[in-house]
């Protein structure tokens, strides 16, 4: 299975670009395809000026994720990618709104009627992992001063961001690390026998003991090739489930903590003219692909952090500006046995 990813060349200076703007997302910033390649950036519909002094103080939910593609022969790397995405949501409150004489219903015709105030994004990367960034200009400004981000490491970008809505995320940021970044979440380890008129499968998936915390939602999917009779299949544990359109063996693990190991074998019939013709293990490959995902950690260095800024909507201070993270990585690592 592969995980192809259409990229775009590097802006001048190696960082700074654009990335397709999008309408927000609802759902759990638990998937990154709300990015959307091409389409030009579209304005923003036009709203009333803010009353004047109404201050708001911002709470910004920041959701960091990140993807591993990894591919390795006989435990050999052969390519590795990590990138990832930013996504805002915000959720303002007016200051002085402990006026119990408000009319609850026109506070919130007011509300609706002006997006949240913009806030101030610092982009840093503090190790030099970031190879290239694209901001979705429908929602972002680069304001990075000149000299920032020369440097190969300890580098800093700053945008401001606007959202039309609160209570909804939208994507911001998103980034390809270089090859300086190496992680290695998992390693899968795989070895074939066979014997006779039958084939031997030993494989082992070892999570790393420095992953910041367990890997869960394993899933492991084996290719099996032509010559192999997949309904003969034997596993232990038992669990493996065969697809005999995709010729695949799928195995599901829920959780794999720090350092833990998931072995399994498998042994399969040959058929009839291949048994005969002596088939030797460096005739058939059994590619595996694992892929897992970690809560609350990421791999890259990337840190984020939020500050009030001011617009012509918003000329006055917003009070206070918070941000809570939400992080996750993903990985999707290929092993070959050829």
């Amino acid at each position: 299975v592969d995980d192809e990813r259409a990229g775009r060349p590097d802006a001048p200076g190696g960082v700074a670009g654009e990335l397709a703007p999008d309408d927000g997302d609802d759902d759990a910033p638990d998937d990154d395809s709300a990015i959307e390649s091409g389409g030009p950036a579209g304005d923003p519909a036009p709203v009333d000026a803010a009353p004047a002094g109404m201050a708001r103080c911002l709470d910004v939910g920041l959701a960091v994720n990140e993807d591993l593609t990894c591919e390795y022969h006989r435990s050999k790397l052969s390519s590795l990618a990590v990138e990832g995405t930013v996504q805002v949501r915000v959720k303002s409150e007016r200051l002085g709104d402990d006026d119990e004489d408000d009319d609850e219903e026109a506070k919130g015709m007011s509300s609706a009627a002006v997006p949240p105030p913009p806030f101030l994004l610092a982009f840093r990367d503090r190790s030099g992992h970031i190879k290239a960034l694209q901001e979705n200009k429908k929602f972002v400004e680069n304001v990075t001063h000149e000299t920032a981000g020369v440097a190969d490491e300890d580098r800093e970008f700053t945008y401001t961001v606007g959202v039309p809505r609160e209570e909804e995320y939208f994507p911001v940021v998103r980034y390809k690390c270089g090859s300086s970044l190496r992680p290695v979440p998992i390693r899968v380890q795989s070895r074939v026998r066979t014997q006779g008129k039958h084939c031997r499968i030993a494989l082992q998936i070892s999570s790393n003991p420095q992953n910041p915390s367990d890997l869960v939602h394993l899933t492991i999917i084996m290719g099996v090739p032509p010559g192999v009779d997949g309904e003969s299949m034997r596993c232990n544990p038992p669990g493996g489930v065969w697809n005999e359109k995709k010729r695949v063996v799928l195995w599901c693990v829920s959780e794999l903590g720090r350092g833990e190991k998931f072995q399994l074998q498998s042994i399969f019939q040959i058929e009839e003219e291949d048994a005969e013709g002596g088939g030797d293990e460096k005739e058939l490959e059994f590619p595996v692909l694992a892929r897992c995902q970690c809560s609350g950690a990421q791999l890259s260095d990337v840190e984020l952090e939020v500050s009030e800024a001011s617009s012509d909507l918003f000329p006055a201070s917003t009070g206070r500006v918070s941000k809570t993270v939400v992080q996750r990585f993903r990985v999707s690592h290929k092993e070959s046995n050829r």
